[in-house]
């Protein structure tokens, strides 16, 4: 199930900046706002099973995903982050779109890594 997690978190990262990606172009499809707020919701589900797995080992389980992708993970959710508190948007009338899809970005980039920790060590 923990490798189910990670797949769902990367799932959701993926969706997430693809939805951002097309507020960036001039010419991208307009979305409803349920196509975001899904990975919102599939936010719980990745937070509850990573908690109840790694307790308070969490920052344990950090210290076994390698470098590299601690790093690229680091990375894109400093990106959700700054579309999240608005700091980067996308065209005119999209704020609301890129602000939930940061967010669920920054929170599936942490709860994920925590979880490629928890299958790194073979929990």
């Amino acid at each position: 199930m923990t490798r189910g997690t990670v797949a769902l978190a990367t799932a959701a990262v993926l969706w997430c900046a693809f939805l951002i990606g097309t507020t960036l172009t001039p010419g991208g499809p307009e979305f409803t706002p349920f196509v975001v707020h899904l990975p919102g919701f599939l936010v719980a589900p990745v937070v509850l099973f990573t908690l109840l797995r790694a307790r308070s080992n969490a920052v344990l389980c950090l210290a076994h995903v390698p470098k590299s992708l601690l790093g690229l993970g680091f990375a894109v959710a400093v990106a959700g982050w700054l579309f999240s508190c608005g700091a980067l948007t996308g065209r005119p009338g999209t704020e609301m779109l890129c602000t939930v899809a940061g967010l669920a970005i920054v929170l599936h980039v942490a709860f994920g890594l925590i979880a490629v920790g928890l299958v790194r060590t073979g929990r």
